[in-house]
């Protein structure tokens, strides 16, 4: 006989009236309980009740069904018109009119059509008054037609504007250009409006020529359109607005050798199937497809039952999906843009110039004890004799600001021409480095001491923070993805540091805005190296569920690994940021230490000395230098020591 009405809604804990309207279709149900409505009844034997019934369909009528997009939401509309006993019929016009209006035609005549859903091309308007005139239930997707009276689900393609516009700022970009297309007049409009809200919101001044509508003529003019835009406006970053505006872009910067994410950071808007492919995987904001799926199967069920929304236009937010086309910008103490390491250049006549000068320079570390100062020495060294530049002293204050303020007195008794120097503390030195910058040239590494301006020092070089602090962040908050709600830890540097603080509120940020599965349940500061130790074993004393934590160097990152191990928590993951053979050696051996941002020491020595070389030519006008980051994983590791420690081989312990 198979199970009845009474027995159904026994079993799913409702009344009879509601079973039969979720069978019937004759009162709207939400999906989930007509969902397990419809399950009981096919699991007890009601299949042969429910096909007397006869079907009833939802007409879902695409104009193409080529994107992601289209094909993902006819799948997800398949889902939720089947959780409410509907079949779905999936009809496609080609992009023709003429196809559309007959189709909507004959669907209005179908009696088995409940209503239809389309992604519509724009017929005339005639026609879907027709289809209203009939009381065929009409719902357009994507597009708004509510001047024909026609309810709508859309993607919000102001939020997209907006989110993107946000990312790209909070990522340290001002110049960013926005690229809509004109075809889509209604999308390209709330882009833009999007866009301008966010860089008012921000304090970023709008530029006319970074706000930008193409036609889609053909892809080799619009990309022609694009490379000339590039040119002349020279953003660093850029927001697709569309598929065939992203295709344009992509091929318009490999054309001309532009780099993603080095040269030019990418954002696109919209869901397509090559996101992930590309090399780098792009950012995108995507629509919720299952939001607007729900949403339009409610909509027209709705209406099928003779009722209406008070407001029949449904924006439906979209979503951020990182990928890796988008790289912060650096950032100087004092705001100001970096320039890369790579820009700085010495001409044929600037080297002769160095040679003849019998230029004198001196150099202050903070600390000589590891990888990045010897690596930072060797660079600078190598490169300034390359021009025969002499290096009076190398001087080391192993952390103590009142050892480095002797040094620096004995450093001008020499009577340097320029001083390349890693400041202690950015507080309790900055009188000594006042001083100094009033009898030499001041080049500066990582740190810039409290109270100068840009007229106390020639040049400042540092790693992107920005980059460096999210790549860690990152780097912890994909270890974790997936795997339910996480506490972790930050243990961050207090001492008055540009470098540390900056790059601690970066991570800080990204694991707070990219990863909301994280709970950051504590963050605890030390002052001195050896004092993480004991911060590590009092944060996971007063918070014994943490499963990890950021440090923001490899040093104190060693302490608290030291600290882990003495209270048995070696499950706790650790991600941290510069690279030298004792963590390289937890890395390589996957124990505690998941991954690790690095600066690139060599390299950024190189860069340190050139700059010194173009400030004793009188050449300041790049005052602000900021190297790349270096992303560290245990596969990549002996590459990385390869390309960052300039050694082709070791043997991590």
């Amino acid at each position: 006989m198979g199970i009845t009405l009474k027995e159904i809604a026994e079993k799913a804990e409702v009344s009879i009236a509601t079973v039969s309207f979720a069978l019937n279709h004759t009162r709207y149900v939400s999906p989930q309980l007509s969902e397990k409505i419809w399950r009981i009844a096919r699991e007890n034997g009601y299949r042969k009740k429910v096909s007397d019934l006869g079907y009833r369909e939802i007409a879902v009528l695409f104009a193409e069904i080529e994107t992601a997009f289209s094909r993902k939401l006819a799948m997800e509309l398949d889902r939720e018109a089947r959780a409410q006993g509907y079949i779905m019929g999936l009809y496609v016009t080609l992009g023709s009119k003429e196809i559309e209006a007959h189709m909507l035609r004959e669907l209005s005549e179908n009696p088995k059509v409940d209503g239809i859903i389309g992604i519509l091309s724009g017929s005339e308007k005639a026609t879907y008054g027709e289809i209203i005139k009939k009381g065929k239930p009409l719902l357009c997707m994507d597009r708004e037609l509510m001047r024909e009276g026609i309810p709508c689900v859309l993607r919000d393609q102001m939020s997209a504007g907006y989110q993107a516009a946000e990312l790209l700022i909070k990522n340290g970009h001002e110049r960013i250009l926005l690229l809509a297309e004109k075809a889509v007049p209604d999308q390209a409009e709330d882009q833009l409006r999007g866009y301008a809200a966010a860089l008012d919101a921000y304090g970023v001044v709008r530029e006319e020529g970074l706000e930008r509508e193409l036609e889609g003529r053909g892809k080799g003019e619009t990309k022609n359109a694009i490379s000339r835009i590039l040119q002349d406006e020279r953003p660093t970053a850029v927001i697709a607005g569309s598929e065939w505006m992203a295709e344009c872009l992509l091929g318009g910067m490999q054309e001309q050798g532009v780099d993603c994410p080095r040269d030019l950071s990418v954002v696109v808007i919209g869901e397509y199937i090559w996101h992930d492919i590309l090399s780098p995987s792009l950012t995108a904001v995507v629509p919720n497809i299952g939001e607007m799926a729900r949403e339009a199967i409610e909509m027209i069920t709705r209406q099928s039952q003779g009722k209406r929304r008070e407001r029949d236009i449904c924006p439906v937010p979209m979503e951020i999906k990182l990928g890796k086309s988008v790289v912060g910008i650096g950032r100087g103490p004092f705001g100001e843009r970096a320039v890369y390491g790579e820009e700085l250049l010495l001409s044929p006549e600037d080297e002769r110039s160095l040679k003849k000068g019998r230029f004198k320079v001196g150099i202050a570390f903070h600390y000589s004890g590891d990888e990045w100062t010897a690596l930072h020495e060797r660079a600078i060294l190598d490169t300034l004799g390359a021009y025969g530049i002499q290096v009076l002293s190398v001087t080391d204050a192993h952390f103590d600001p009142k050892m480095q303020e002797i040094q620096l007195k004995l450093l001008m008794m020499q009577q340097p021409d320029a001083v390349i120097a890693v400041p202690v503390d950015e507080e309790q030195t900055a009188k000594a480095f006042k001083e100094l910058a009033q009898k030499t040239k001041l080049i500066l590494i990582n740190s810039m001491p409290k109270g100068f301006t840009k007229n106390d020092y020639a040049c400042w070089i540092s790693v992107n923070e920005r980059e460096n602090g999210q790549n860690a962040a990152r780097i912890l908050g994909d270890y974790f993805q997936g795997k339910g709600k996480t506490a972790v830890g930050l243990l961050v540097h207090g001492a008055e540091y540009f470098a540390t603080k900056q790059r601690d509120f970066f991570a800080e940020q990204t694991l707070k805005e990219e990863y909301p599965d994280l709970n950051i349940v504590a963050r605890k500061k030390f002052y001195k190296i050896e004092h993480a130790y004991e911060a590590v074993m009092e944060m996971l004393s007063e918070y014994p569920e943490i499963k990890g934590i950021y440090v923001t160097w490899e040093r104190p990152a060693l302490e608290a690994i030291r600290g882990l191990k003495k209270i048995g928590r070696t499950d706790v993951s650790i991600s941290t940021t510069d690279l030298d053979h004792e963590i390289a050696g937890y890395l390589k051996r996957k124990e505690i230490v998941v991954g690790l941002s690095s600066q690139r020491p060599y390299d950024q020595g190189v860069a340190v000395a050139i700059a010194a070389a173009k400030v004793l030519l009188g050449k300041e006008e790049r005052k602000c230098i900021g190297m790349p980051a270096y992303r560290v994983d245990s596969e990549c590791l002996e590459k990385a020591w390869k390309d960052l420690m300039r050694v082709e081989k070791t043997k991590f312990s």
